[in-house]
């Protein structure tokens, strides 16, 4: 090994022992939850309506059936996945220790279930993905990922042959599966990370731009050819005395006329007075890459001009609509469920790697303690 490549190995040997713990938790979570959403509509019949009709409730009176189903609680949003599925409305507030999802037929009002989603197997593994169910966990995570990246980086470097031969090339890409445990051990860290690496590298560019805004303005500045993501909404809603209870209902009608190849949308319920509406609606189910953002006044139901990043799918830029790709890219869902059972395996592979790099540290560490045995002459 080159001095540049040892420096390199060493390298790569301090960052993967100080990040591998954070790596295989997030990996592995990465790897459960990637099929939640096909699993909960399999094992979850409540999701479904047993017959969809031609006009669904409006979202007030979802909000208000859901209300009823959970008093004293506050519903942030309100679902409509798809003409198949039940509505949804999620209750959560700051600070207050209750996070619930309300299931209601959307053409009936029938409640179908209540789900404490604090106990709800998905979302505990979701929320170890993102934050580690720690204070600092986004942090956290966000500076492993940075580190992970670098590891990617020097095991390619670290991987590459130094013997050009076919031959030496050949076994490079190839698990000894017949020799000692330590070399399958080694191969199975260098020869899968190796392949795992070229899709690993676009999971954690994607994870990269949740964990950093500067890392996000940066990623669509190369996209864009320089431009700077806009992305503030300071859009405020303006109290009027002659307010409509139902403007909720009005914006969402407004979408849905407007929008003919909508399956489903998320409506946003404004809670504080400047709040606004914020409806995103998506022309195909389970995916996020071509969400359509609209925002109301709360007060007049007037829909308000956004002209940033998250605004109308027809309006966005080339770079814009990749970036919107960020979380089907991540999970896969861009190729449907192949890219989601690919992104499974990488995830399994990536969950691997600490495991197997800290037995090759620690199988090189009894190697360098073991002393040679001394053979005593005698005189």
């Amino acid at each position: 090994m080159t001095s540049t490549k040892k420096v390199i190995g060493q390298l790569h040997l301090i960052v993967g022992l100080i990040s591998g713990l954070v790596v295989f938790i997030v990996s592995i979570t990465g790897a459960i939850y990637a099929y939640e959403h096909e699993i909960q509509e399999i094992t979850q019949p409540y999701r479904f309506v047993e017959n969809v009709l031609d006009n669904s409730l409006p979202p007030s009176k979802i909000k208000e059936i859901a209300e009823e189903a959970l008093p004293n609680t506050l519903v942030q949003r309100v679902y409509y996945e798809s003409p198949q599925n039940s509505s949804m409305a999620l209750h959560f507030e700051e600070g207050k220790e209750y996070y619930y999802l309300t299931f209601i037929d959307q053409y009936t009002g029938e409640v179908l279930k209540t789900k404490n989603l604090r106990q709800d197997f998905f979302t505990i593994i979701l929320y170890i993905h993102i934050s580690l169910l720690l204070p600092y966990g986004k942090e956290i995570i966000g500076i492993c990922t940075l580190l992970f990246s670098g590891l990617l980086v020097s095991g390619i470097i670290l991987w590459w042959p130094k013997n050009k031969s076919k031959k030496a090339i050949k076994q490079k890409f190839k698990i000894k599966w017949d020799a000692r445990w330590r070399r399958q051990n080694y191969d199975l860290h260098s020869v899968l990370g190796f392949y795992a690496s070229w899709i690993l590298i676009f999971t954690v560019i994607t994870g990269l731009v949740w964990s950093f805004s500067w890392f996000e303005t940066g990623v669509y500045f190369l996209l864009s050819g320089g431009e700077k993501l806009d992305d503030k909404n300071e859009l405020k809603s303006r109290p009027t005395v002659d307010s409509s209870k139902k403007t909720i209902d009005i914006a969402w009608e407004s979408v849905i006329n407007d929008s003919p190849e909508m399956i489903g949308g998320v409506i946003y319920i404004p809670n504080k007075k400047e709040d606004i509406i914020t409806i995103y609606t998506s022309p195909e189910h389970g995916t996020y890459g071509k969400l359509d953002w609209r925002y109301f006044d709360q007060y007049s139901g007037k829909e308000l001009n956004y002209s940033g990043y998250r605004g109308r799918y027809k309006n966005a830029s080339p770079a814009e609509k990749i970036l919107r790709l960020n979380y089907d890219i991540h999970t896969g869902g861009i190729f449907g469920i192949v890219g989601k059972t690919i992104m499974f395996f990488i995830s399994l592979i990536s969950s691997s790697l600490p495991i197997t790099g800290f037995l090759l540290w620690r199988g090189r560490r009894k190697k360098k303690k073991a002393k040679p045995k001394k053979i005593l002459e005698t005189v």
